[in-house]
């Protein structure tokens, strides 16, 4: 039976996701894990759980979703999965870093696999469909597997909200587009958001302002 463990890290509470399957495979969405003591409860969980990551799933690049991508990407020796429109935030990693007091690794030895819209990949005995959701970033996506009726927003889709619009790598009208994405979704599936609770398509159509 599958099973998604939250870990709430770094100074903005991000949501990193374990997503693992009977087999013990899993996949790590959103490592942002500021420093080793974050790391560790990762890894002891993995090391209780007898479980193997196979791959880590980015939503989008922004620092507080990458920070540990190095780290787990190496231990393991797996690739990193994102949306290349998003590429050229990973270069003003260590700016954030430093602004924000975190540590800082570099992605020169990680493997990067590139997604687009509309793509299907398969980890950890999952299958994921990628829905391109740009507006919080251009290279923004989410992870949506049917079977399981599970999806990883990442930063688009919050329990009663959205992601901001407003910055450089932002767009409020890719925001709207994206969203009506999302609203034709089966209102069965389980949403984990990038930060805060997880919700369900069907909670937000009836609650969130910003799917009506």
């Amino acid at each position: 039976m599958r099973e998604i463990k939250t870990f709430y890290v770094n100074a903005l509470r991000e949501c990193l996701y374990v997503f693992s399957s009977e087999s013990g495979e899993c996949v790590i969405v959103d490592p942002g894990c500021q420093d080793g003591r974050e790391r560790a409860r990762v890894d002891d969980y993995f090391e209780k759980e007898g479980l193997r990551p196979v791959c880590i799933l980015l939503t989008h690049a922004h620092f507080d979703h990458v920070l540990s991508v190095p780290y787990f990407a190496e231990k393991w020796d797996i690739p990193a999965v994102m949306n290349p429109a998003d590429c050229d935030l990973l270069s003003k990693l260590s700016g954030y870093t430093s602004l924000f007091n975190m540590e800082y690794l570099p992605m020169d030895n990680v493997k990067f696999r590139y997604v687009n819209d509309g793509d299907e990949i398969q980890y950890a005995g999952f299958t994921f469909k990628v829905i391109g959701t740009p507006g919080h970033t251009n290279g923004g996506v989410c992870y949506l597997e049917e079977t399981e009726k599970v999806m990883f927003t990442g930063d688009t889709l919050f329990q009663g909200s959205i992601g901001r619009t407003d910055f450089e790598e932002s767009g409020e009208e890719d925001m709207c587009v994206s969203l009506e994405k999302l609203k034709r979704l089966n209102p069965d599936i389980a949403v984990y958001p990038g930060h805060g609770y997880p919700t369900s398509i069907g909670e937000e159509l009836k609650s969130n302002p910003y799917l009506r």
